[in-house]
């Protein structure tokens, strides 16, 4: 397998902002020294999240609980782009979780010849 992945120039002036904004916040906190990483564009890996909301209405959402896509019964995304957001940590875990549990709907939906 072969993952290729390049960081948008967007993205990099998004987490300028963003770590901008952390050391205010950090300051006004109280905060007496910090140890800010250079941004720059990634090299090793990502978590990409988002692009894909699960949920039940169509018009504002891409795939179903089971991770199903509205549009087209047969097709699957079970990966983190269902994940909007990721609150705190590595969500490899989750992503796993949620794909283990698709594949078991996925496997019912099949036994039942609805795919």
């Amino acid at each position: 397998m072969r993952v290729t992945y390049n960081d948008h120039p967007d993205d990099l002036k998004n987490a300028e902002f963003l770590e901008s904004r952390a050391r205010e916040i950090a300051e006004a906190a109280g905060a007496r020294k910090a140890w800010p990483e250079p941004v720059q564009p990634q090299s090793q890996s990502v978590h990409l999240l988002g692009t894909c909301r699960m949920g039940s209405d169509p018009h504002t959402s891409v795939i179903d609980k089971f991770h199903r896509t509205h549009d087209v019964p047969n097709l699957f995304i079970c990966d983190g782009s269902s994940m909007v957001t990721s609150s705190r940590g590595q969500p490899t875990e989750t992503i796993s979780a949620l794909a283990f549990r698709a594949g078991e709907h996925i496997a019912a939906f099949a036994k039942r010849g609805e795919i």
